[in-house]
């Protein structure tokens, strides 16, 4: 499911600069571009819109006055030249407040902060989605992960070491977090620090998944539900 968001800014070339920004990243659908908040007020009250990048210093009404005039605003991203602003943008509960000029990593780590805030956006299950895979950081850059490549994740504090049938991708995610986006039934925790794919195992001895040419630890807590999970149980 993409965010839908839109771009108010009086500036040519920031308007330009957001929109190749937004159509770089797959999961943002931008639905219009604004050079005052006026044009936007009557979009923004009658369409379902996701995130608003705004700028501030505006003609007619600025960015701060636009988002006031809202009773139920959309989350909103501040793009502005001034920095003294930054206190407003923390008063009205704004994701984040991108100083100009930004680059594309400054602006991924902005749009980042609108998955947690919209966290059914990022779960691509049977539930709320069709899809068959997800997409993740890879250092600077978003991969696509298709689901039938995963082979099993691992946890390592902060981030998570995913090994896939290409190679591994190290991401900036907590396993729990990673573990609510795949899909319950392809996909088993087993471990403390280790999520595998069931359609990956080769076999399963004693306490120790074998997937491809690794082992995986079973730990006692996890090992009840997991062998629900794969049709078998402990008797």
């Amino acid at each position: 499911m993409n965010l839908k968001c839109i771009v108010i800014d009086d500036e040519p070339y920031a308007r330009d600069l957001l929109s190749d920004y937004i159509e770089k990243l797959p999961f943002l659908e931008l639905c219009g571009c604004y050079s005052s908040g006026l044009g936007a007020l009557s979009v923004v009250k009658q369409e379902q819109i996701d995130l608003v990048f705004l700028d501030i210093q505006m003609p007619d009404i600025t960015g701060i006055d636009f988002l006031k005039a809202l009773t139920n605003p959309p989350k909103v991203i501040f793009t502005t030249a001034h920095a003294e602003y930054a206190l407003d943008g923390y008063e009205l509960n704004v994701l984040d407040y991108l100083l100009k000029p930004f680059d594309f990593n400054r602006f991924v780590k902005a749009v980042d902060k609108a998955f947690v805030a919209y966290p059914a956006h990022s779960l691509p299950t049977e539930e709320n989605n069709s899809a068959d895979y997800l997409f993740v950081k890879d250092g600077r850059n978003i991969v696509r992960l298709a689901f039938s490549d995963i082979l099993f994740v691992k946890g390592l504090k902060d981030y998570v070491k995913i090994k896939t049938e290409q190679g591994q991708i190290i991401s900036l995610l907590t396993l729990k977090g990673l573990e609510e986006k795949l899909p319950s039934h392809r996909f088993a925790r087993v471990h403390n620090s280790y999520i595998v794919s069931i359609e990956k195992i080769e076999s399963v001895v004693k306490n120790k998944i074998k997937i491809g040419g690794d082992m995986i630890p079973i730990s006692n807590s996890y090992r009840k539900h997991f062998l629900r999970q794969i049709g078998n149980s402990e008797g």
